[in-house]
């Protein structure tokens, strides 16, 4: 892919995170059945996990950018497994209501 398609996703990553993260972008997390999910998960603790990983991945896809070495893209590919479970146990385990 091209560099500067690497550089729009990682703006649109960064600012939705940033978004998420000072309670702005709840329009962000809508969708799917929002009454169950509003039932069974902390709206407030989700954004902000989401808004964490986004800029985090924002970020390592920014760094991926300008990297051309293969042992960083593996080593991005890693960190996208890792922030994507564990925003996944997060919102499963910890965003949970009682």
């Amino acid at each position: 892919m091209s560099k500067e398609f690497d550089y729009i996703i990682a703006a649109i990553a960064i600012v939705c995170g940033l978004l998420l993260l000072t309670g702005n972008g709840g329009f962000l997390m809508k969708g799917g059945n929002e009454m169950e999910r509003n039932k069974k998960y902390d709206q407030k603790k989700m954004e902000r996990a989401c808004g964490i990983a986004a800029v985090i991945l924002g970020l390592a896809t920014l760094a991926d950018s300008f990297a051309n070495n293969l042992i960083f893209t593996f080593g991005y590919m890693g960190l996208l497994v890792v922030v994507l479970g564990w925003l996944f146990w997060y919102i499963r385990n910890k965003c949970r209501k009682d």
